[in-house]
């Protein structure tokens, strides 16, 4: 996503808790573990971040990460305003649709798109706007607490091998949060505060939806 892999953290043990339920935090990351390893492990990002490829193909990513963005932010905003449980993960910090824009501004300039969107960056798109609001957290999710974990490391990556400079590297840059362990530490409190099985069940098929889609517009890119 580039895909960054969630960190594991501690575990409780929910066994000392009669009749606890399991935590989803833990959860989602054991019964996504298949699908998170098959979208990370395509071709194009790992030889992105491999410095196998150029700085076009990076900018390529960029180029369809926007649609995307742009999607999870517009339906996020508008699912807090009348959604307790979105509302309760809506946090503006974690926005990286305007750091995209400014990215490819720095590098192009003002204009055109550099990259029409390809048709799976449509669907990636149009399967976030038309998500329920657990389908809608479970994009959240993937898309925010993994540049979280892993977007320094990203950003990193991207400027060693491709000599791209920090000023078009806002996507990577969470410096405006002030504490990102804590933020990521109470996101999974907030994962683990889902109870209803349903909504636990439409969270986690659609994380596993989430990693395929993103693997799809990897391979996309590949080709």
């Amino acid at each position: 996503m580039a895909i960054a892999i969630t960190p594991t953290h501690d575990s409780t043990d929910d066994s000392a808790v009669p009749d606890a339920p399991a935590r989803f935090s833990a959860l989602l990351r054991e019964a996504t573990r298949t699908e998170h390893s098959e979208a990370e492990s395509r071709g194009f990002i790992t030889r992105l971040m491999g410095g196998e490829l150029t700085e076009e193909d990076y900018w390529r990513l960029l180029a369809q990460y926007l649609p995307v963005y742009e999607a999870l932010e517009q339906a996020i905003e508008a699912a807090a305003a009348s959604d307790a449980l979105a509302a309760s993960f809506h946090d503006p910090r974690l926005a990286r649709a305007a750091a995209i824009r400014h990215d490819l501004a720095a590098r192009f300039g003002e204009g055109p798109e550099i990259d029409a969107p390809l048709p799976i960056t449509e669907r990636y798109a149009r399967r976030i706007r038309e998500a329920t609001v657990p389908q809608l957290l479970a994009h959240h999710y993937l898309r925010y607490l993994g540049d979280l974990s892993g977007g320094q490391a990203i950003g990193a990556l991207v400027a060693r091998h491709y000599q791209v400079p920090r000023e078009q590297l806002t996507m990577w840059d969470f410096s405006g949060i002030d504490a990102p362990k804590r933020v990521k530490d109470g996101y999974r409190e907030q994962l683990d505060g889902i109870t209803d099985p349903a909504v636990r069940e439409e969270f986690l098929a659609e994380t596993k939806l989430g990693y395929e889609l993103a693997g799809e517009l990897f391979a996309a890119l590949d080709r």
